[in-house]
């Protein structure tokens, strides 16, 4: 429906051999898939440790990237912390099934995390953190373009935008300051009538009073599918998988030592891509990241996949409705409680309410989905170097799917020691240290 806007080319040239070394890359969620492949089209040598690693006969449903929207999302300018976040966190700690919750018994815990939170939401720090994720958006789609390409997932695109829908006027022009906000960071959007909106999804209910399309959003519309189609790539040109848990990092004269269940492993460098477990092997080089949870649920209606042609969102639900290969996958709402915390039923039965009313003919939900999905206060990602051990290389962060092929791409050019295309301080693990990091 939608032409592709002109990328760059960030293709990447390979080492002379005498530089080309061994990595491990632990976690093989998206953002490990997408590294695994930059390290090696610049010529390394890559060993995937993971759990459970997306190859045949896999569930990988333990996998964040398994359970999410699967939306390249170039709109996701705007941080989680605004100026007005401070004004809410009273009523997140009082509403459990909002939005934007907190489990109550987890706030001694992440109270380092939201002082930096709120430190984050200031006017000024909301429009530098914008101008940075828009340097890295910018990229998103140019990175993925080789990574889809090899692995021939292009037939799991979907191009159609992403609709955000309003009830009321009045909710669609307390939004407007924050379209204004995109727009001049490069968002592109149509602000759509009842009448367009009915044009392009016709089966919703006509809840609506105003909405707004970002052309230039696309989905997979399988987020397994693509990472075992990126995983196979990975092993036809050398990659090894081992499963296990990662449950030691050290390093050693000549390079890093990792104990993956009762074996150990060495390699010349390592890569930690374990999202919102990256805090403690962190902790075990000697750094201190504010890392913490956030904790994602989906429902899936298998019957209703036909029903849209994009991804749906009213934002005062908090969740999306994303039309994909198994049916129709309702994700959102973000609950910060850490990774310990049972499921809440009430947060899936609030998502299966609200398609019921909103997608009217969306049929049984057969499934429920909790996923852990690493965090820092500013909503910008960890990209760079251990500032206590060079061999270590981080990469992990909020925009998970978007960002995770730009991501790779920078990795590689870290760990190749080359200038990497864009400032990278904004970015460094350490950056939240002045408030304290308290990990589990």
């Amino acid at each position: 429906m939608y032409e592709q806007s002109p990328v760059a080319n960030l293709e990447i040239a390979p080492l002379p051999a005498t530089e080309r070394r061994h990595v491990l890359v632990i976690g093989a969620g998206l953002v490990g898939l997408a590294s695994a492949l930059w390290l090696q089209k610049a010529g390394h040598r890559v060993t995937v440790i993971d759990r459970e690693p997306p190859l045949a006969g896999a569930s990988y449903e333990q996998a964040c990237s398994y359970g999410n929207a699967c939306t390249i999302a170039p709109h996701s300018v705007l941080p989680v912390a605004t100026p007005a976040i401070a004004w809410r966190v009273p009523a997140m700690l009082a509403n459990p099934l909002g939005p934007l919750a907190i489990v109550w018994r987890y706030l001694p815990h992440l109270a380092p995390w939201l002082r930096a939170f709120v430190a984050s939401s200031s006017k000024h720090e909301v429009e530098r953190i914008a101008a940075v994720l828009s340097s890295l958006l910018m990229q998103a789609d140019a990175a993925w373009r080789p990574l889809v390409h090899e692995a021939g997932a292009k037939a799991l695109e979907r191009r159609h935008g992403c609709l955000y829908l309003y009830k009321t006027e009045a909710q669609f022009q307390s939004a407007e300051p924050e379209m204004f906000f995109r727009e001049r960071h490069g968002v592109a959007l149509e602000r759509l009538d009842v009448a367009a909106i009915r044009d392009l999804e016709p089966n919703l209910a006509p809840l609506y009073c105003r909405g707004v399309l970002f052309r230039d959003a696309y989905t997979f519309s399988s987020p397994k599918l693509l990472a075992f189609a990126l995983a196979m790539v990975v092993g036809e040109r050398g990659g090894t998988f081992v499963g296990g848990e990662a449950s030691g990092l050290e390093m050693t004269g000549a390079g890093v030592r990792l104990r993956v269940g009762g074996d150990e492993i060495l390699a010349d460098h390592a890569v930690v891509a374990a999202g919102a477990w990256s805090g403690m092997l962190a902790r075990q080089v000697g750094d201190s990241v504010l890392l913490d949870t956030e904790r994602g649920y989906h429902v899936l209606f298998p019957r209703a996949g036909s029903l849209l042609t994009r991804p749906v969102c009213y934002p005062q639900h908090g969740f999306y409705m994303t039309p994909m290969a198994d049916g129709l996958r309702a994700a959102g709402t973000v609950e910060l409680g850490g990774l310990s915390a049972p499921p809440n039923p009430a947060r899936t039965a609030m998502i299966r309410k609200g398609v019921e009313a909103l997608l009217p003919g969306a049929g049984e939900a057969t499934s429920e989905w909790l996923g852990f999905r690493p965090s820092m206060p500013d909503s910008l990602p960890v990209i760079g170097n251990s500032p206590t051990s060079p061999k270590v290389t981080f990469g992990h962060g909020h925009l998970g799917l978007t960002l995770a092929a730009i991501t790779g791409r920078l990795v590689a050019d870290i760990v190749s020691k080359r200038k990497p295309s864009i400032d990278l301080t904004p970015f460094r693990c350490q950056r939240f240290s002045h408030f304290g990091a308290k990990q589990k």
